[in-house]
């Protein structure tokens, strides 16, 4: 026979309360005022019961869906590739699950968008909703500020609408300090592998402005021939390296706008006989599992993903709760990850052997 599953009843026998104080306190439902001992009772006497809340129930006595969407607009290669995705969702599940929530992914493109949101967001089939933008053409971002305005729960992970709430990171900033580095160690030919502007046109043509203003800034030649599109993959980044060390002007550093193309193009370097980082420093973006092991280690740049997919969980929480959120825009820092493939390390212990006395 089964074993009968333990009930909210049961859970408020033994923590000596109402069935509706254990509804309140096992939903988080703030307005109740249930004081910290009667709540701390409640969630002892559900664990010693092996007590599982019924999710119909919990999205009842909310008055809200038990569902949050994460929503990926025009969805391409790299969300299959790399790392941000995944981190993303875990970062966002670890928020929503804590809370009583479930997420559903959904995929836009030009055949489903509008008549996803309008089942999602008219139809009520869930709490709120995450956007993954891509700048694409047929979703109105206008449409969502207006469904915002109204009160619907939305959170965007790039600032991409001014009336609508974003928590993103600082990844421009990012471009500027990687590309600064090579600066600082002495590169005056820095190369670059952009990703292809298929999607995301406006992002990857704002990163490519930071890195010519940067060059710039120090006093350097923007040069075209020096930069060669890539397509997030490594294989890519392979051919796209193969262009370039073919071109007119030989670089002496490499900028990949992400490390699985700068994967690829250390292996086409390195077949090419050429060290790294001796005669071409290597750098790339995101710093993925796999930088650390690369060979040479890659020097990157650190997006602190899994915070990004928390926070905008825990945002977008405080909008379906009702709560204030006064900050329309949160933006988290990038950090420089430095490693063996710049040449940065090479270089501090040539000074540390000239500065030893004779």
């Amino acid at each position: 026979m089964s074993k009968q599953r333990v009930t909210s009843k049961q859970v408020a026998q033994l923590a000596g309360v109402s069935q509706s104080t254990v509804s309140f306190v096992l939903n988080n439902v703030d307005s109740a005022n249930i004081s910290a001992e009667t709540s701390q009772r409640v969630w002892e006497a559900a664990r010693t019961l092996g007590y599982v809340p019924n999710v119909t129930a919990r999205a009842l006595a909310r008055g809200k869906n038990n569902l949050v969407a994460l929503i990926l607009d025009h969805p391409h290669s790299q969300i299959f590739l790399d790392e941000y995705i995944p981190k993303i969702l875990t970062g966002l599940s670890q928020t929503m699950q804590q809370n009583g929530y479930r997420i559903m992914v959904e995929m836009l493109d030009d055949s489903n968008f509008s008549q996803t949101f309008v089942n999602l967001i008219k139809g009520g089939e869930v709490a709120g909703i995450v956007l993954n933008y891509n700048d694409c053409t047929g979703l109105s971002l206008d449409v969502l500020a207006s469904y915002s305005a109204k009160g619907f729960p939305i959170v965007t992970l790039d600032q991409s609408h001014n009336a609508l709430h974003c928590v993103t990171v600082n990844k421009y900033d990012g471009v500027r300090q990687i590309v600064q580095h090579l600066i600082d160690l002495g590169h005056k030919h820095i190369a670059c592998i952009p990703y292809g502007p298929v999607v995301n046109g406006a992002h990857l043509h704002r990163r490519l402005q930071v890195y010519q203003a940067t060059l710039e800034a120090a006093g350097l030649v923007y040069d075209k021939n020096l930069v060669q599109e890539g397509d997030y993959d490594p294989e890519t980044g392979y051919n796209a390296m193969i262009t370039l060390l073919d071109g007119p002007v030989q670089p002496t550093a490499l900028f990949a706008m992400n490390d699985l193309m700068a994967f690829g193009a250390m292996k086409a370097i390195q077949e090419r006989g050429l060290r790294i980082p001796e005669d071409i420093a290597v750098v790339g973006f995101d710093d993925v599992r796999l930088a650390a092991f690369s060979q040479p280690p890659l020097t990157t740049v650190f997006e602190p993903d899994v915070d990004h997919g928390r926070m905008a969980g825990e945002t977008l929480l405080k909008l379906i709760n009702g709560q204030p959120v006064p900050e329309m825009v949160i933006q988290l820092a990038t950090t420089l990850v430095i490693r063996d493939s710049c040449g940065f390390r090479q270089q501090q212990k040539a000074k540390e052997v000239l500065l030893q006395p004779v």
